[in-house]
């Protein structure tokens, strides 16, 4: 069979062209260049024939490193061809060696993350529902028995030993089957023009070490290819993983605290509570879903978080790298970044909290003359407070960043992150709590509590958007308590001798969406 007709075989049996749009990542070596005519002749195929499903579109994405003098021939090699072939081209170019730099990573590292950043970025230009575009690239043979190598050396685990999947979420890889012999002698076969990277030969660059030494001396003293076991070896390992996916699939969905969207917790018991083999699988996916991959979690890093873990209750963080953080609080352990309580804290979603970026910003609550509204921004945020008098049923709607008040509870309160001495009481409720107390019995996790955002009157907490409220309502079984309380129907909108007002944190983003 040819490399064409084994590449549509490999795609059908593993779904991979399920989708609108394949962004094509191509350098202008001959790996990517192989993919993108492999790709673009089979859509050609397709096409001729009326009674198969429509190719997805083929778009080819280029990144331009800034790291080589032929960077730019390389770049102009793949502009022409996709002319010629009629083929949607989309080009970036990054200082690689800067972001390396300023992120303190390895420019292989930096390449990476900024490589499929971009890919990404254009997927969402070409996107609409979810799973509609898919990036594939031009991993091999030799290469998946390269990172199975470094995967073993760096410390990873079983499942890192597994190697790359043929997909994985919205990355596809067509050539995974295919060794670099394969792929040479389809180029040549077909006359394709490609580029040859000279930084493959320079081994200052980890992969090119284990490429260009350390796999020839394997060869030269097994006296057979070494990726072949390694392949057999990683398929061992796949078996298992499916059985432990299981797994941990379930735990996870059985014992996880969200704390907001994209962060949650899980219990420290369920870490000490099960086998080894099992809580190390844990704490990678926790790693993985926090972060987007975990290809830079070694064993070293799950041995020390698992002995944070065995530590107690919490109050104790650990130092990852990249500047990534473990944290355990309240009893659960929680992985996040620089930036959780950043400029990527948006899009609240019922349960989130709500967060700011400097705990001593105060936004004063000023209650708006009948039928107007105030829109006041939030310094330092994206967010807005909104204010209105209700008049009509219609305007009450439900959601955690809306809470309805009377014009009585406003006087002097206002937004703003927690202080020493804050007391709750919930609506409804005779006794109080000291705030922190609150949040340590909600098991919020400490890095959170001084970035909360608060209703407050004094230190009378009035409401916590997404958590509780301590005066007015939030929701229908709350507004029929509070008319309940001042002896007025429960659909009732203007109360004696007061008006409603509805205060509303909204995020100008979604707006501007």
């Amino acid at each position: 069979m040819t490399l064409l007709s084994t590449c549509r075989d490999y795609c059908e049996n593993h779904r991979l062209l399920s989708c609108k749009t394949i962004l094509v990542g191509v350098s202008g070596g001959a790996d990517s260049m192989c993919l993108l005519d492999i790709l673009d002749s089979m859509a050609r195929g397709r096409t001729e024939d009326p009674k198969k499903n429509p190719f997805p579109g083929i778009v080819a994405v280029h990144v331009h490193h800034g790291l080589r003098g032929e960077a730019d021939a390389d770049e102009e090699l793949v502009r022409v061809y996709c002319a010629k072939k009629n083929i949607p081209f989309v080009a970036g170019r990054f200082d690689i060696r800067k972001l390396a730099d300023e992120k303190k990573m390895s420019l292989e590292e930096a390449g990476r993350d900024r490589r499929y950043a971009f890919f990404n970025e254009i997927a969402g230009k070409y996107g609409g529902e979810s799973g509609s575009v898919r990036i594939a690239v031009a991993h091999h043979r030799e290469d998946q028995g390269e990172t199975i190598l470094m995967n073993l050396f760096r410390g990873a685990g079983p499942d890192g030993l597994t190697g790359m999947q043929p997909l994985s979420s919205n990355i596809i890889r067509p050539l995974l089957f295919a060794s670099k012999k394969d792929i040479l002698d389809y180029m040549e076969e077909n006359g394709i023009t490609y580029a040859e990277d000279l930084s493959n030969r320079d081994n200052t660059y980890s992969r090119n070490q284990w490429r260009n030494r350390v796999f020839p001396i394997l060869e030269e003293v097994c006296g057979k290819d070494p990726v072949t076991p390694l392949l057999r070896t990683a398929d061992l390992f796949r078996e298992d993983q499916e059985y432990f996916a299981a797994v941990i699939d379930d735990l996870k969905s059985r014992f996880r605290k969200d704390v907001m969207s994209g962060l949650y917790g899980l219990p420290v018991s369920l870490l000490m509570d099960t086998p080894r083999s099992v809580s190390s699988r844990l704490v990678r996916r926790m790693y993985t879903d926090a972060f987007g991959a975990g290809t830079d979690l070694e064993s070293v890093h799950v041995s020390a978080i698992l002995g944070l873990a065995s530590g107690g209750e919490g109050g104790r963080e650990l130092s990852l790298p990249h500047g990534r953080r473990c944290l355990l609080s309240g009893g659960y352990l929680y992985f996040y970044g620089q930036d959780v309580c950043g400029d990527a804290v948006s899009g609240l979603s019922p349960g989130d909290l709500l967060l700011t970026h400097d705990a001593s910003v105060e936004i004063p609550i000023e209650p708006p003359a009948p039928r107007a509204i105030t829109i006041m921004s939030i310094p330092q945020t994206s967010f807005e407070l909104e204010t209105i008098v209700v008049e009509n049923p219609e305007q009450v709607v439900y959601n955690n960043r809306t809470w309805y008040c009377t014009k009585s509870i406003l006087p002097g309160a206002v937004l703003r992150t927690r202080r020493s001495g804050d007391v709750f009481t919930r609506a409804g409720s005779l006794g109080g709590k000291p705030l922190r107390r609150i949040l340590t019995d909600r098991k919020i996790p400490g890095f959170l509590r001084d970035r909360l955002l608060i209703a407050a009157a004094g230190s009378r907490v009035l409401w916590i958007p997404g958590l509780s409220h301590g005066a007015g309502f939030v929701d229908g079984a709350s507004r029929h308590k509070f008319n309940e309380s001042l002896g007025v129907g429960p659909d009732q909108i203007a109360y004696p001798n007061d008006i409603l007002y509805r205060i509303r944190i909204q995020d100008r983003n979604e707006e501007e969406h």
